[in-house]
C-alpha cells in the first residue's frame, strides 16, 4: 500500500471516530432532553406556597419532591414522609430510603376519609377514586353513581378494614386519616407494597390551615397549582366574609359538640373549629385551652361551665330538640336549649343518611364562617340561608 492510500486510510477512520463520537454524545443529550421535557409533566415542578398548614411540607429537588407529615403529637417529629417522583422515572433518580417511592401523577385512589373526597372533587380528581371506606355514605353524587355501578368499592375502616380486597384492587395510593401512630392494618397495606398517605388535616389550628390540606393531596396528582389558585380564591372569600363582622361588639356564649358514652368531646380552645368561632365573633369559655384537638370532659364540668351559654352548634346528628331530649334528658337543663338556639350540622343530609358537611365543609370554610357569623350575628347577613347548619325545632 503507497503513501497516498494510507493518508486517504487515515482520514477515513479519523472521519469515522469523529461522527460516532458526534453521534453518541447527540444521543446522550437528547436522553437528558426527554427525561426534562418529554417524559415529565411541567407541573411537576410547580412549587406549592404554604401559608396556613402547620402539619406537612413539600420540598422540590433535583428530580423528586419530599413529602412530609408532620407528627402533631409529638413535635419535631416526622409522621410519614414521602418521595414523589415523575411517572416512569423511578430507576433514574437516587432517593433517600426513609420514606415511601409514589410514582405521580397517581391513576387511582382508595380514599377513606369523606373529607379526602370533597377535596378530590375540589381539585377535579375525584374520577381517580376506586375505593371508599363507607359507599352508602357517599354523598357526591357522580361518586355515588360509580358506586352503583360497581367502578367505586366499599373495603370499611377501622377494625372492619377489609385488607385483602384493597390488596386485590392494588390502587396507586391508599388515603387515610392520621390518629396518634400508625395502625397494624396500616402497616400491613405498606408492607404489601402499597403507598397510604396520612392525612392529618384535623389536627390543624384554622379553617384555612385545614382546608390548605388540598395542596398536600394535590401533590399526588400534579395538581398543586390548581390547588394554589383555587385555595387563594377561598381564602379571599374568607377573608371578606370576617372584614363584615370585624368590628362586632356582641359575642353571644357558645357551646359545642355532645356525651357520648359518658365523655362530652369539646373542641380544644386551639382547634380550627375553636378558631371558627373566634373569626365569627362569638365567646367560648375553652378559648385559653391549649388543646389542638377535643378535650373529653365530664356532662357535670360542661353543665357547670356552660349552662347558659347562648348557642349550641353541633349537639349529634340531631334533626329536632326532642330527639336530643330523646339521647339526654339533662340537655333541656342548658338555656341553648331552653331558648330553642341549637344548631345541627345536618341541613344537606340525602335519604341515604349521607351527609355533604363530612365530604364538603373542609374545603369550604367561608361558607362555614358565614353560616356561624349568620346564626351569631343575623343582623349582618340578612340574604344569607344556611347552608351547612339547620336550627332544630
Amino acid at each position: 500500500m503507497g503513501v497516498r492510500q494510507l493518508l486517504i486510510l487515515s482520514v477515513i477512520l479519523s472521519l469515522f471516530l469523529v461522527l460516532s463520537c458526534g453521534r453518541s454524545k447527540s444521543k446522550k443529550s437528547l436522553s437528558k432532553s426527554e427525561v426534562q421535557t418529554e417524559f415529565v409533566d411541567s407541573s411537576f415542578y410547580f412549587e406549592s406556597n404554604v401559608k396556613h398548614a402547620k402539619g406537612f411540607k413539600i420540598e422540590l429537588h433535583d428530580g423528586y419532591k419530599e413529602l412530609s407529615v408532620l407528627d402533631p403529637w409529638n413535635k419535631g417529629q416526622i409522621f410519614q414522609k414521602y418521595y414523589l417522583i415523575p411517572r416512569g422515572r423511578k430507576k433514574n433518580v437516587n432517593l433517600p430510603s426513609d420514606g415511601q417511592i409514589i410514582e405521580v401523577p397517581v391513576k387511582s385512589i382508595a380514599a377513606l376519609s369523606s373529607t379526602q373526597i370533597g377535596i378530590l372533587n375540589f381539585l377535579g380528581v375525584a374520577d381517580r377514586v376506586v375505593a371508599v371506606s363507607l359507599p352508602d355514605r357517599v354523598y357526591n353524587e357522580e361518586l355515588s353513581k360509580r358506586v352503583e355501578g360497581g367502578d367505586v368499592v366499599g373495603v370499611g375502616h377501622g377494625a372492619t378494614l377489609d385488607f385483602e380486597r384493597i390488596v386485590d384492587l392494588s390502587p396507586e395510593l391508599v388515603m387515610v386519616a392520621g390518629f396518634m401512630k400508625i395502625s397494624s392494618d396500616e402497616t400491613k397495606l405498606i408492607n404489601a407494597g402499597l403507598p397510604v398517605a396520612f392525612n392529618i388535616e384535623w389536627m390543624e389550628s384554622s379553617p384555612l390551615a385545614r382546608a390548605e390540606w388540598a395542596k398536600f393531596i394535590a401533590a399526588f396528582f400534579n395538581k398543586e397549582q390548581k390547588a394554589d389558585e383555587l385555595f387563594n380564591d377561598l381564602e379571599n372569600r374568607y377573608a371578606d366574609i370576617k372584614s363584615k363582622i370585624e368590628h362586632v361588639k356582641d359575642r353571644p356564649d357558645v357551646i359545642s359538640g355532645y356525651h357520648y358514652k359518658g365523655v362530652w368531646y369539646m373542641p380544644g380552645g386551639q382547634s380550627y373549629l375553636a378558631q371558627l368561632l373566634r373569626d365569627a365573633k362569638g365567646e367560648y369559655c375553652w378559648f385559653s385551652d391549649s388543646t389542638q384537638g377535643s378535650i373529653p370532659l365530664s356532662f357535670e364540668v360542661v353543665l357547670e361551665k356552660q349552662s347558659n351559654s347562648k348557642i349550641w352548634f353541633g349537639p349529634a346528628h340531631c334533626q329536632s330538640l326532642k330527639e336530643m331530649k330523646d339521647l339526654d334528658e339533662r340537655y333541656t337543663l342548658f338555656q341553648a336549649y331552653k331558648d330553642g338556639q341549637v344548631y345541627s350540622v345536618t341541613k344537606r343530609t340525602n335519604d341515604k343518611g349521607a351527609n355533604d358537611y363530612y365530604e364538603s365543609s373542609v374545603i369550604s370554610p367561608d361558607l362555614l364562617l358565614k353560616d356561624v357569623a349568620k346564626v351569631l350575628h343575623p343582623e349582618l347577613f340578612p340574604s344569607h340561608e344556611l347552608y351547612f347548619y339547620k336550627k332544630l325545632d
